[in-house]
């Protein structure tokens, strides 16, 4: 069985020192900030959850870092950047104490802005360790969060939002090589087909939500709308509705049932949702297409 990959606040267990400040208590999505200080170590890095970006601000000293292989090393000290790659094992050793901060940001973050980027999913997103790097963007938007993290303000979420997309967008700039999911073929296969329309069918009288479609096929809300309408031809939301109708139609066909019941069992907000929606797409209204049945 894989081991589960470690997130931020387990980063002590594997690398001791005290904690200088910790975003942990504080509403950040998709990104934490902590501060330590290290006494000289040898540092047997886990696989982790997110990727790891580490500012120097105390004397220079000689970074090594290895993964298995060669060893590489460079100064780093006040100024300079280390950026540590997310579910890859490494070991990183300092002879001197060092004060650090460090910026974690997640794979779906990196992820998600990529969609936005290029329009469509990533197959692959890899980013390198760098032992040390020069990278004032990276600087300023540490220098940025710590001001957030010791002072807040008005807006802050709005800020730390800005500031994390910031940060997916210089990543995806200057570190990682990206790979672009196939764009054209069928959209799904066979079974994920049935598992969609299954899924549908079987929670028509509940509000389905394009996360809960995409999870049932693996892949993100994104790229799923534009998978799902070259596949199926229309968009999920419009196929949802037709779904909704069709029940609504056989659920008419049974008999004298309350329009009310047929609209709360079929997934509608109310009779009129239903009557309104049903009139556009089978042309007469629910009560005229009982009685005609």
């Amino acid at each position: 069985m894989q081991k589960a990959l470690v997130t931020p606040d387990r980063i002590p267990e594997w690398i001791p020192g005290t904690i200088t400040m910790d975003s942990s208590g504080r509403d950040w999505k998709g990104i934490t900030m902590k501060g330590y200080h290290y006494d000289r170590q040898d540092a047997a890095i886990p696989a982790m959850r997110d990727y790891m970006i580490v500012a120097y601000d105390g004397n220079p000293t000689t970074m090594r870092r290895t993964s298995g292989g060669s060893w590489q090393s460079a100064p780093v000290g006040r100024g300079r950047i280390s950026l540590l790659t997310r579910a890859e094992q490494s070991t990183w050793c300092w002879a001197e104490s060092i004060q650090v901060r460090h910026i974690y940001i997640g794979h779906d973050c990196l992820e998600a802005t990529a969609q936005t980027v290029f329009g469509r999913d990533p197959q692959s997103v890899e980013i390198e360790d760098q032992v040390s790097a020069d990278d004032p963007v990276l600087l300023n938007c540490f220098q940025m969060l710590e001001n957030e993290l010791r002072n807040g303000g008005m807006g802050q979420r709005l800020m730390i939002d800005a500031l994390r997309n910031q940060i997916a967008v210089h990543l995806l700039r200057r570190y990682a090589r990206i790979r672009l999911a196939d764009d054209t073929g069928s959209a799904f296969s066979p079974a994920q087909r049935k598992r969609i329309i299954d899924l549908i069918e079987d929670q028509l009288s509940e509000n389905i939500s394009l996360d809960d479609l995409a999870a049932a096929v693996g892949i993100s809300p994104f790229h799923f709308a534009r998978q799902f309408k070259a596949d199926f031809g229309i968009a999920p939301y419009a196929f949802v509705i037709q779904k909704r109708v069709s029940k609504a139609q056989e659920m008419l066909r049974r008999g004298r049932i309350p329009l009310k019941s047929v609209a709360l069992d079929c997934g509608f907000s109310d009779q009129s949702h239903l009557c309104r929606t049903f009139r556009k797409i089978v042309g007469v209204t629910p009560a005229q297409y009982q009685n005609e049945a």
